[in-house]
């Protein structure tokens, strides 16, 4: 399973965390570890070892301000013990559009932040699109990736012309919308995400052993045979253009 890429997955949500980290770095599967909480990043960092595959990422999920405010020393603190930040992000959906005002202030001081850095941001957009992207262009923040994107096709072409990445989630090939939004990425734009635990696949809740079918489902879609090779290569680039720039 070597090369394959999983950039967006919460291992310590999974039950048995620990054999979930070990299967990611045993068979080199190059994965991003996002994390929803300052604190849950450190913890992470002193309890899995250094890995050249799992990668940890520092964050603040926008649904989680009801469960623990957040943090900003703690973010501050550990801002410069890593090259990724995620999951941090907006959602104006239903369930958390009251607490709209709140979420900006947070991810505009994270964007602020992460600004005047090169690291890599995977943000989470639900319902709230337009404000992400500003956002991230308002604040010149130049690396980020939307996972599991839902938004409208004007957005998602804006995104595409700002030079900013997707990462694609394999319950997206089981909607209309989702099909319509991968079919109209460059190929050159594209990752690949699980989001494990949170995500299902075949029924059940995903696993990183089935990374290799998920790859093959959007190659049937895409109708192309080495996405793993363009997958890797997008990282491969994103990366090059992260380390090149110094500031």
């Amino acid at each position: 399973m070597k090369n394959f890429v999983d950039f967006h997955v919460h291992i310590d949500y999974y039950r048995d965390y620990k054999a979930i980290f070990e299967f990611y770095n045993n068979q080199k599967i190059y994965a991003l570890f996002v994390t929803n909480f300052p604190e849950v990043f450190k913890k992470a960092k002193d309890t899995f070892p250094e890995s050249k595959y799992v990668k940890l990422a520092l964050g603040y999920h926008p649904e989680m301000i009801n469960i623990k405010p957040f943090n900003q020393k703690f973010f501050d603190d550990y801002l410069s013990e890593t090259k990724y930040i995620g999951e941090v992000g907006l959602d104006f959906s239903k369930n958390h559009i009251k607490n709209r005002e709140e979420q900006s202030r947070i991810f505009r001081y994270i964007c602020r932040k992460v600004a005047n850095t090169n690291k890599i941001m995977s943000v989470h957009s639900r319902n709230a699109e337009l404000d992400v992207l500003a956002n991230l262009m308002e604040f010149g923040v130049k690396y980020a990736v939307f996972h599991w994107y839902t938004g409208d096709m004007k957005n998602l072409q804006d995104i595409i012309d700002s030079k900013y990445y997707l990462s694609l989630n394999p319950s997206m090939l089981r909607t209309k919308k989702g099909r319509e939004i991968i079919k109209n990425i460059p190929i050159q734009h594209l990752l690949i995400e699980t989001d494990g635990p949170y995500s299902k696949y075949n029924n059940r809740q995903i696993v990183p052993e089935d990374i290799p079918s998920i790859y093959r489902d959007f190659e049937n879609f895409l109708g192309i045979n080495n996405l793993k090779e363009i997958v890797f290569e997008n990282l491969n680039r994103l990366l090059l253009h992260q380390q090149n720039d110094v500031r």
